[in-house]
């Protein structure tokens, strides 16, 4: 209905009642047409659209079928990352749209817009996009609720440290697509990719599983290389390496010719780790260099220097001190170069355990309060585990049993405090 349209751009615009009505007509009269208690004259109607800058005046509010098969057929595209389809099916729907106001269609034009704007730019929305998408949830079906949860999922997934909200997101996702006719494996994507980036491989697996079934159900193959990749990782995290391996030349075996550059040096990355904590030094720093030497069309500085840090580590406890000392004055230049904290604890680690340091009263109290405290404000959970040994260690070197009992109950109980965190 036109009222809840006047309302909801009002709303966007950050306009009081007082605000539109000023000149047009009386609040009182503007309240009632928003609630569509009243119909207003095509004048008032025509005043208020030219203020909001919407039609108001010889529109369509007819639900349009075709028009809503087409929005869900460009979320669909989007998923599917085809960019030519992508804008294709924006200007179609963008033109459709024009002529019919239906407050349903256009609604969910809007968030699947959003999740269109997101894949173009790689980024996370604008504080105006997510206003205006949040502003339109009170008003909305579930089947907008439905791809809100999606999308504003996404949006706290491509933010650094957002992933306690975006899993809450994608679980409303989830509730949401019980009560809806048709099926979603990006869902169960979107969980198993959000619990392997906080180390929950467990969940994450599980998740992972029923995205698959979907994915090779449908034909998906891109989509079914990525969910494989997931399971790998996580089999990989848990310590699982056979597992995890079989996994990774799985993906090398099934993607032989559709394999993408990026996802090939994760996977000669991660074989690399697997076998250097097997301690088959020469097989991994041969794929630790193919992934660090690949030529690939999209900059990560993350896995680089997450390379450097594999191919430091490797080389130390390989016996090459000097190739290591090389690979971490490279590392930690990287690090400052962007600002990555979560590398220059790892570089700083590395250092002070290669010089003996970690006795130390100035690295004891580096790893207490500020490097155990950052892996768990991120949802580093790995590392966060893993220096809380390191700290229990010490402490029981230095004969002090209260503090080494402390972290060594953290170390055994750290699942609970990332289920306690996360959820």
């Amino acid at each position: 209905m036109k009222g809840s349209l006047i309302k909801q751009h009002r709303k966007y615009k950050n306009m009081t009642l007082e605000d539109l009505a000023s000149g047009i007509c009386s609040v009182s009269y503007l309240s009632k047409i928003e609630h569509d208690t009243i119909n207003a004259s095509d004048d008032i109607y025509r005043l208020l659209g030219e203020r909001l800058n919407i039609n108001l005046t010889n529109i369509n509010q007819e639900f349009d079928h075709a028009i809503h098969q087409d929005i869900l057929d460009w979320h669909e595209v989007i998923q599917r990352r085809d960019s030519t389809l992508m804008e294709e099916y924006y200007q179609n729907c963008t033109n459709a749209l024009k002529k019919n106001q239906n407050t349903e269609l256009n609604n969910l034009y809007k968030i699947v817009k959003s999740r269109h704007t997101m894949k173009l730019n790689h980024a996370p929305l604008s504080e105006d996009d997510l206003k205006e998408i949040n502003d339109l949830y009170p008003y909305t079906n579930d089947e907008y609720k439905f791809f809100y949860h999606k999308t504003v999922g996404i949006h706290y997934l491509l933010k650094n440290n957002q992933i306690k909200n975006a899993l809450h997101h994608f679980h409303q996702t989830e509730q949401l697509l019980r009560k809806l006719p048709f099926n979603d494996s990006e869902t169960y994507f979107h969980l198993a990719l959000s619990y392997s980036k906080t180390r929950a491989a467990i969940e994450s697996n599980y998740y992972a599983h029923m995205a698959l079934e979907g994915y090779i159900k449908d034909l998906d193959y891109d989509r079914t290389i990525d969910t494989y990749m997931i399971i790998a990782i996580n089999y990989r995290s848990m310590d699982i390496y056979s597992i995890a391996e079989e996994y990774f030349k799985k993906l090398i075996k099934i993607a032989k010719y559709r394999l993408k550059s990026v996802d090939e040096r994760r996977v000669y990355h991660n074989l690399g780790y697997i076998y250097a904590n097997q301690e088959r030094y020469e097989e991994a720093l041969e794929l630790i260099d193919k992934a660090f030497n690949m030529t690939i069309d999209v900059r990560d500085d993350f896995f680089y220097t997450n390379t450097i840090y594999l191919l430091a580590t490797t080389n130390y406890y390989a016996g090459n001190v000097d190739k290591a000392w090389e690979y971490i004055e490279q590392g930690e230049k990287s690090a400052e170069e962007h600002d990555d904290q979560f590398f220059k604890h790892r570089f700083f680690v590395l250092r002070n355990t290669i010089l003996e340091n970690t006795l130390e009263d100035f690295f004891i109290e580096e790893l207490e309060n500020e490097i155990i405290p950052f892996a768990r404000e991120n949802n580093e959970y790995g590392d966060y585990k893993n220096y809380c040994e390191m700290l229990g260690d010490l402490y029981y070197e230095k004969r002090m049993y209260k503090k080494a009992a402390m972290y060594y109950k953290e170390v055994n109980n750290y699942r609970k405090t990332q289920k306690k965190d996360l959820l």
